[in-house]
C-alpha cells in the first residue's frame, strides 16, 4: 500500500494539463484504484476464512483477526483518501465516473446496502459497502420514497444543466416489497462527484 500512497501524492493539482498528460495520469490512478480494491477484497476474504476456521486455537485465531483487522482499517482509510481524490480528478469532465447503489429502506427509516459500484467509462467495479453508506447519507431516504424521488429529480436537473443534456448517467428505480418484509428497493445512479458534496462539507 505504500506504493499506492506515493501515487496518490503525485495527483496533479493543475488539472489544466495537456490531454496526453492527463490521460496518462488518469489511467495510472484508475489502475492503482483497481489494484487497491482487489487487495482489500483478498484481505476481507482472509478475514472471513479466519472467523470460520475451527482448527486454529481460539486465542491464536482471535489475535490473528485483531492484527488483520487493524491493518485492514488503516488500508480502508488510505483507500478512501485515494478514492475521493480520484473522483475529484474525474469530475472535470474528461472521463465519466458514476456511483450506482442498490439498497433497501425498511420501516422506521432503517436501511441496508445491497451493492455499490463505481462505473468509469462503462467499466464497473464493486466498491466497499462503506462508500455506499456514505452515498445514501446524501439522500433523505428516512423521509420515504417521495423524498427520494424529489432528491433525485433535483440532482438530475442539476446534472442535466452541468453536462448539457446528458442524462444517461442518472437513473432511479424504486420498487415496493410487501412480503415477507415490507420495504422499498432503491437503485440509484448519479455522477460520483455527488459524494464530494458531503466529503467536502
Amino acid at each position: 500500500m505504500n506504493r499506492n500512497r506515493k501515487q496518490r501524492e503525485k495527483m496533479p493539482d493543475d488539472l489544466s494539463l495537456p490531454a496526453a498528460t492527463y490521460e496518462r495520469e488518469f489511467w495510472k490512478q484508475y489502475h492503482a484504484l483497481r489494484r487497491m480494491l482487489e487487495h482489500l477484497k483478498s484481505e476481507d476474504a482472509l478475514m472471513h476464512r479466519l472467523k470460520v476456521e475451527t482448527l486454529i486455537p481460539e486465542q491464536a485465531r482471535d489475535m490473528a483477526i485483531k492484527a488483520i483487522l487493524g491493518e485492514l482499517n488503516d488500508k480502508h482509510r488510505i483507500f478512501l483518501e485515494f478514492f475521493y481524490e480520484f473522483i475529484e480528478f474525474c469530475s472535470h469532465g474528461l472521463h465519466r465516473a458514476d456511483i450506482s447503489v442498490e439498497f433497501r429502506v425498511f420501516p422506521a427509516g432503517m436501511s441496508e446496502i445491497d451493492t455499490c459500484s463505481l462505473i468509469v467509462d462503462k467499466r464497473r467495479d464493486d466498491l466497499p459497502v462503506e462508500i455506499g453508506r456514505r452515498f445514501i447519507e446524501t439522500i433523505p431516504y428516512q423521509e420515504g420514497w417521495e423524498a427520494i424521488l424529489s432528491y433525485y429529480r433535483r440532482k438530475e436537473t442539476w446534472y442535466d444543466r452541468l453536462f448539457g443534456g446528458n442524462l444517461d448517467r442518472c437513473s432511479l428505480k424504486i420498487t415496493e416489497e410487501l412480503f415477507p418484509l415490507s420495504c422499498y428497493h432503491i437503485t440509484i445512479r448519479l455522477p460520483a462527484q455527488t459524494l464530494l458534496e458531503r466529503h467536502q462539507a
